[in-house]
């Protein structure tokens, strides 16, 4: 049963929607265009996704919490809210199975080597299927006690590292032209805009008209994660390191020691991970539900959610079997892709609501 999620739970659900893959994929991808400007990147993406984050929060507004595929049908017509329902529909079901590929792939290469992908996605997909059923709030008040550990992670990671820090690693500062620096932002910034899940949790939310501080909160606390992980893993492993390590962040956390009684902390680092991005791959099922929901305008979604389950588990297998294709589509297509539905989108429905283009239904259509 879905009860209604607070402000500060919202804002955290947007941090652990984006940071459990980013800091995975973005330290390489961000390395090859920046090298040690990275964190300049990091910045320059920030500022993108606060600017999303204003749009979606806006069109959140508008809603005043009404389900998202609801108010497109009301202030213009069912055909086009179904239209843009089915597009979205395959837009969280193609993001649920690369965070979910993404997740086998990282499990595969660093735990279990000689588990069949199969397997794993069977298992990781039915502890997503019960978190999602359990419903948002369940997942929101999970979420928030994950948030609180990272007190105690990111202090054990940066005090960890303190003997193999060398902060002439950072050096030349603006070193990279505003060409390179763009490049280098660009990805970071699709992450960002994973924001627009926003869209979807809005009913959920007890104060809707919060959505653009969720957005700005979320994001900010977001930021400084990733500059407290990315920022000592480029003093430590330098960015040359960086560039060709397929999990730079992972790589400076098996360093980590206290004294001769802690070390090799890099499991801890680890578990905490893999809770992170069950929770992420349980909010955007979560979404992707919720958009099939709205569709389609059934009254309970939970016959869905093992079908949808299902229809991702596929993509996951078949579609992104080659992990080369879904590095060059993080790399280069995801940008486009997101930029679509979680920045051009909201930026239209606010013009046209802005300059009154919608037109509510006439009585006697179908509500």
């Amino acid at each position: 049963m879905n009860g209604k999620i607070g402000t500060t739970q919202a804002a955290m659900l947007i941090v652990n929607t984006i940071l459990p893959t980013a800091i995975v994929v973005l330290p390489a991808i961000i390395s090859n265009y920046a090298e040690q400007d990275a964190p300049l990147a990091i910045f320059l993406s920030t500022l993108i996704g606060l600017g999303i984050a204003t749009l979606v929060g806006t069109v959140v507004r508008y809603t005043n919490g009404m389900p998202f595929l609801d108010w497109i049908r009301k202030r213009s017509s069912p055909v086009v809210a179904f239209i843009l329902g089915l597009l979205m529909l395959q837009f969280y079901l193609d993001i649920a199975s690369t965070i979910l590929r993404e997740f086998i792939n990282f499990t595969k290469d660093n735990v279990l080597v000689k588990t069949p992908a199969t397997v794993l996605v069977i298992l990781i997909l039915l502890i997503t299927v019960y978190m999602v059923r359990q419903g948002i709030e369940a997942i929101a008040r999970v979420n928030s006690f994950v948030i609180l550990l990272y007190i105690f992670f990111v202090p054990l990671f940066l005090f960890g590292l303190l003997g193999y820090i060398d902060i002439h690693r950072l050096l030349p500062l603006f070193d990279h032209s505003p060409a390179a620096l763009t490049l280098a932002s660009l990805t970071p910034a699709s992450w960002m805009s994973e924001v627009g899940v926003l869209l979807f949790l809005a009913p959920y939310l007890k104060s809707p008209q919060k959505a653009r501080f969720i957005g700005w909160l979320g994001l900010l606390t977001l930021f400084l994660l990733m500059l407290m992980i990315l920022v000592p893993t480029l003093m430590v492993l330098g960015p040359d390191y960086i560039k060709i390590s397929a999990y730079p962040g992972f790589s400076a956390a098996g360093i980590v020691r206290i004294g001769n009684s802690f070390e090799r902390l890099d499991i801890l680092f680890l578990s905490f991970w893999v809770l992170s991005i069950y929770l992420k791959l349980a909010i955007f099922l979560f979404a992707t539900v919720e958009c099939f929901k709205q569709t389609f305008r059934v009254d309970t979604s939970r016959p869905f959610i093992g079908a949808l389950g299902l229809l991702i588990a596929l993509e996951c297998l078949f579609t992104w079997k080659d992990s080369a294709m879904l590095n060059t589509y993080n790399r280069e297509g995801r940008f486009l892709v997101f930029l679509l539905f979680n920045a051009a989108l909201p930026l239209i429905l606010v013009i046209l609501e802005r300059f009154r283009w919608f037109k509510p239904k006439r009585k006697g259509w179908d509500s």
